[in-house]
């Protein structure tokens, strides 16, 4: 490679992992993102992988609870300086970190030692000031391999981690050091901004010329060069730079990855699900302890205690209802609006929206709305829920629902399937992976088009007079009532399926070969960039 301070030397195995991340389960969850962290640094750790993951502190330094429960303690690090604005003026910045044990695994957390610093390192929400954390967490990252064994491979996740990871990859790079980054795509998409913001000047990424893997060979390319020619776009910058891109599902790899960057893309892809570690017979041992048996009416009591104390609309005024639940963000994308209109199809059903509220607030008073207009059938809650009584709610409901517009994977559905509880669920992207429709002879779902209320609602009525009351007969979906019909087990061999089909496909240990075998891939790709510089 042209430029090369010295001779480069690639990893021969992969025993020690950084991972970079914005989120980290139970620590700091707004979606998905923080549990499939949480898992992938599990699953590894398991495997004797040495794991740290390196995040903003987003301000938990600061909570006592957390500080105890993970033990967390100040290193002796910092990292000051300054930068340079399009304005011209310096802005001065102080970085120093905290560090905890996780089950088994290291978590570096990233704190501002200065105002300024402070009050983008330390807001509370994960994503308020994202652009200037990633940039922060950069010049953090950066210093901080300085005092480190370098790792033998890099995981970052989603555009928020991408710049932190190219500049711990080129800053290795420049010690002679190909060490290998995966980038993994949880949720597509990404803002643009010109050079300064990635450059010396602000987030402290190098214009150098490095060697990029384009599938077919490695092209020697400066970092300004390439990310001029993606238009500033980070998520499109980490594509090209990285060694091999993961995503959750290969639905969203064909019809969203593909479609944005290009069929080629699947020549340095990976595929790697997500995984749980929720346990069905843990949480019916919980009802039973609490509740006495695993009725289903004890979900009444549960709603009672925990849902309508948060509730922000509507309320469950009939306890003959089948009840559904609906776990996720209050945001279009879930398609809240679309199971609460579904409800005028299924005279049978009743919904529990368990919603995280995420600053939508025209969509939740849309939501709320619709409520309203369907009194003593659905309630809402932003109410966070216990983590023990969240899970019991969704296993004794008739079934979870998971409408969503787009889904890159559907962990919730994983979750639920866990526990033995079916899904219905929309046929887009990971969740046609997950789920294994009923009408294929055997599975634990409904798969059903998006956008389309009564087609949801005609699956929540079929599902209210399986899962709720045997009534199979009354069944409105021809297929499921025929399948129903030919056996009176056919609920609890629903139920057995689902959890049978999560212990094969969704646990870590399956998970974690899938890593493996992505970052052996992404392994090679960095011995041949070393050998070809």
């Amino acid at each position: 490679m042209s430029g090369s301070p010295v001779r480069l030397v690639a990893p021969r195995s992969v025993r020690r992992v950084w991972i970079i991340s914005f989120e980290l389960s139970p620590i700091v969850k707004v979606g998905g993102l923080g549990e499939a962290v949480r898992q992938h640094a599990e699953a590894l750790s398991e495997k004797g992988l040495e794991v740290t993951v390196l995040m903003p502190s987003h301000g938990r330094h600061l909570d006592l609870g957390i500080r105890a429960r993970y033990g967390l303690k100040p290193l002796d690090f910092n990292v000051c300086g300054d930068r340079r604005g399009l304005d011209g003026k310096q802005y001065s910045y102080c970085i120093g970190a905290e560090e905890a044990k996780v089950d088994g695994f290291r978590v570096i957390m990233f704190k501002g030692l200065d105002y300024a610093t402070g009050a983008v390192f330390d807001s509370w929400h994960p994503y308020s000031y994202a652009e200037e954390k990633s940039a922060l967490l950069t010049r953090a990252i950066r210093a901080f391999s300085w005092h480190e064994v370098q790792p033998d491979l890099i995981h970052v996740h989603d555009w928020h981690s991408v710049l932190p990871g190219v500049a711990l990859k080129d800053e290795l790079e420049r010690r002679g050091y190909a060490v290998p980054l995966v980038f993994s795509i949880n949720l597509s998409g990404s803002p643009s901004f010109p050079w300064h913001y990635a450059s010396p000047d602000w987030a402290g990424l190098d214009d150098e010329h490095h060697l990029v893997w384009r599938v077919i060979r490695h092209e020697p390319v400066d970092n300004r060069s390439l990310w001029d020619s993606v238009g500033g776009n980070v998520e499109a910058f980490g594509v090209l730079v990285a060694d091999a891109v993961a995503t959750v599902s290969f639905s969203y790899l064909r019809e969203e990855l593909e479609r944005k960057y290009g069929a080629w893309i699947e020549g340095k892809s990976c595929v790697i699900y997500n995984s749980t570690d929720w346990d069905k017979a843990a949480v019916e041992r919980w009802i039973t302890s609490n509740y006495g048996s695993v009725d289903q009416s004890v979900i009444y009591e549960l709603i009672d205690k925990y849902v309508v104390p948060g509730s922000v609309a509507g309320s469950i005024s009939s306890r003959d209802k089948a009840v559904f639940v609906l776990p996720g963000r209050l945001t279009s994308q879930k398609g809240v609006d679309v199971a609460i209109r579904a409800l005028d199809h299924a005279p049978s059903a009743s919904l529990v929206v368990l919603g995280v509220p995420v600053g939508d607030y025209s969509y939740e008073q849309y939501i709320k709305r619709l409520a309203e207009e369907r009194s003593g059938r659905v309630i809402i809650t932003t109410n966070r829920v216990p983590e023990e009584p969240y899970k019991a709610i969704i296993r004794l409901a008739a079934a979870t629902l998971m409408p969503s517009r787009w889904e890159p994977f559907g962990l919730v559905a994983v979750e639920s399937l866990a526990l033995g509880t079916p899904v219905i669920a929309s046929a887009v992207g990971g969740l046609k992976e997950v789920i294994v429709d009923l009408r294929s002879g055997e599975g634990d779902g409904l798969l059903v088009p998006p956008e389309d209320p009564e087609a949801l609602g005609q699956a929540m009525e079929s599902f209210a007079h399986i899962f709720w009351h045997w009534e199979p007969e009354k069944v409105p979906l021809e297929e499921i009532r025929r399948v129903a019909a030919a056996s009176p087990t056919f609920p609890d061999d629903v139920r057995s399926f689902a959890v049978s089909d999560v212990n094969k496909r969704f646990r870590r240990a399956a998970i974690a070969e899938s890593l493996l075998a992505c970052y052996e891939r992404a392994r090679i790709m960095a011995y041949y960039r070393a050998i070809t510089a």
